[in-house]
């Protein structure tokens, strides 16, 4: 993990992406189970059977995430912070992450009944909008890093016609 710079190694963005895909999915069928789908059991409404197991796997995930973004976060950060690309829609992706960590610590410790659903439904709109604001992220340093790279083709031909025009005279 080490090699993680200005652009990340695709081995590594293919493991978070999938890491980050299972976070996405066994959340949303978490949510969709507490929310839609309660049994009627014995002594009154039950939680779905696979809403457990979904909320087990989504933590998994979720700190298998928390360390791979830890290494995002150590390396390819500093180095690309001088760049300036892309910055805004990073500085989106740390304050998501941390507000989805916090929300899951609270969630998981510290809430009440009373607050539970209304923090549940923040970290799951967190977590839905992440992967977009990823994306976006994405996108926005690879259009940078294209004119980036245009505009230095650009510098290159220029000074290359310019030298040969003062060889020529």
């Amino acid at each position: 993990m080490s090699n993680i710079s200005l652009t990340i190694s695709k081995r590594y963005r293919y493991f978070f992406y999938c890491v980050l895909g299972l976070s996405l999915v066994t959340g949303v069928a978490f949510w969709v189970f507490r929310r839609f789908f309660m049994v009627e059991g014995d002594f009154g409404p039950e939680s779905h059977f696979l809403q457990y197991p979904m909320l087990q796997i989504h933590g998994f995930s979720a700190f298998v995430m928390m360390m791979s973004l830890g290494a995002i976060f150590a390396s390819h950060i500093p180095k690309t912070w001088s760049s300036k690309r892309a910055r805004k829609s990073g500085l989106f992706i740390l304050i998501a992450t941390s507000l989805s960590i916090v929300s899951a610590y609270v969630l998981y410790y510290l809430v009440s009944e009373d607050w539970h659903e209304w923090l549940g439904n923040g970290h799951a709109i967190v977590g839905i909008l992440l992967p977009a604001i990823l994306l976006l992220h994405i996108k926005k340093a690879r259009i940078s890093r294209y004119k980036r790279k245009t505009k230095d083709v650009q510098k290159r031909v220029r000074r290359q016609s310019h030298v040969k025009s003062q060889s020529d005279a």
